[in-house]
């Protein structure tokens, strides 16, 4: 799978995510820490990384952070609920870690370059969303990956480094550790439920295209996926996932040609339809989720040609975000 990349600028907008509380942090004594609720340890060393320490964000010791360093190198490792799953979990947890980053350390503004990343953990496919800035003369990474009823980031930074060595740090931490841990201890369901917002709505055609595009996403994660893979989270940063969505939506449109939308329906479903008409669909998607999204290594986007497109069609509508969700507990 390859990684899709984009650089961006984070500006700091409202965000619906449940991030890691930043409680005040107390130092863990105990020699050998493993989180209690899960199994999951933190190694003395790892990789020529000496731990410093261990903390917990919480009384019941489930929100968890370890340093580890080597030189001018440090690596925090943070282990933290993430309670039931929902489609764009991950993106929203990852987005809001970003832009508290921006905040804390000034940076906003910057150019991040995120990436899609994917790691086989015992029997689970595990899905996360990995991005690299420059800040101050000191190259950082942030990664968060998406285990079941948890989360697992990691933050490094380091001076004098390239993006491609803490790249390199990262992976090697990742294969040195048990994410597959957290998942089993408490996986996701592999069944799903479907929650239709107030917005879907607005018209008759409205609702069925949301139920279409929601329908045909489930089908298609039963179809394409292992339920092992669905444990970990709704998979969302699949390409397929939301095009196999919008032929749902579509199709539900050429069953009822009888339907009059509202103008606000109506001008969604042609920016789509002439969208796709144009061969621009996985451009619209790809820029819909800020690049989060994981494609097959033969697809070539047409970026420029899309902009030039969205010139003679401008569009500011929601193309049918969040009027459902889809949720595994």
């Amino acid at each position: 799978m390859r990684r899709a990349t984009i650089l961006f600028s984070l500006i700091l907008i409202p965000c619906l995510c449940f991030s890691q509380d930043r409680i005040r942090k107390i130092k863990v004594k105990d020699d050998t820490f493993i989180h209690r609720q899960t199994g999951f340890a933190f190694p003395k060393e790892i990789s020529g990384f000496d731990r410093e320490a261990v903390y917990t964000f919480d009384r019941k010791r489930e929100n968890i952070g370890a340093n580890y360093t080597s030189g001018s190198t440090k690596v925090s490792i943070y282990v933290y609920p993430a309670y039931d799953g929902y489609e764009d979990r991950l993106r929203r947890e990852f987005f809001g870690a970003l832009e508290g980053i921006a905040a804390l350390e000034e940076a906003e503004g910057k150019h991040f370059s995120v990436q899609c990343v994917s790691h086989q953990s015992g029997q689970y496919p595990i899905h996360g969303l990995l991005a690299d800035f420059d800040h101050k003369g000191e190259a950082s990474l942030v990664s968060l990956y998406e285990c079941g009823h948890w989360w697992m980031k990691f933050r490094i930074t380091g001076r004098n480094q390239q993006g491609t060595c803490l790249d390199s740090i990262e992976v090697r931490f990742r294969n040195s550790l048990t994410p597959e841990r957290l998942i089993s201890s408490k996986p996701l369901n592999d069944k799903f439920d479907i929650y239709f917002q107030r917005t879907a709505f607005r018209d008759s055609l409205m609702l069925g295209c949301v139920m279409g595009q929601a329908y045909a996403k489930v089908s298609w994660m039963i179809d394409n996926l292992d339920s092992l893979e669905l444990q970990a989270g709704v998979p969302s940063l699949y390409l397929d996932y939301h095009l196999a969505g919008i032929d749902g939506a579509l199709e539900f449109v050429q069953k009822h040609p009888e339907m009059h939308p509202s103008p606000a329906t109506r001008s969604m479903l042609d920016f789509i339809i002439a969208a796709k008409k144009e061969g621009y669909l996985e451009e619209l998607l790809f820029e819909e989720k800020n690049g989060a999204v994981s494609m097959p290594d033969s697809l070539v986007l047409d970026l420029d040609g899309y902009h030039k497109w969205l010139i003679d069609h401008p569009y500011n509508g929601d193309l049918f975000r969040d009027h459902a969700i889809i949720s595994n507990k």
